[in-house]
């Protein structure tokens, strides 16, 4: 019989083991990500270890990731958005945000490609499928 999991919040000792852990994960899967700073950045609001029989086996973490969206339908919007560019960022840096996402439809990516290219968007790492739900 195996013992259940318990999760409980994250505490500065267990940062060491944590690395380690993501270390192997990098390894195995050979999927590079850096560590992230879960004790400093704000971004990095919940965090919960995983523990089974007293060790740790990992944690899930959860990240503020802000999704950045147009609601437009005039090309010249683009343009504008293009040239205030670093305002935007300014302002994305002022609300907490450390990374815009931009999921975009199939059927609009021709024709956004190029602009999401100039405002510094790349596609996801090819390697991940984005899932997501609501809560």
């Amino acid at each position: 019989m195996t013992s259940a999991y318990t999760f409980r919040p994250l505490r500065p000792s267990d940062e060491s083991l944590l690395r380690a852990i993501h270390a192997r994960q990098r390894r195995s899967t050979g999927f590079e990500y850096p560590w992230p700073d879960l004790f400093r950045d704000p971004n990095y609001y919940r965090v919960l270890v995983c523990e089974r029989e007293g060790r740790v086996e990992g944690c899930i973490v959860a990240h503020a990731t802000t999704e950045m969206f147009l609601i437009a339908d005039r090309p010249r919007m683009l343009r504008a958005l293009t040239r205030h560019k670093p305002g935007l960022e300014a302002f994305m840096r002022r609300a907490g945000a450390d990374e815009i996402h931009a999921f975009v439809p199939r059927s609009l990516l021709s024709r956004m490609r190029s602009w999401l290219a100039r405002m510094g968007f790349r596609p996801s790492s090819p390697r991940c499928i984005i899932f997501y739900r609501e809560l």
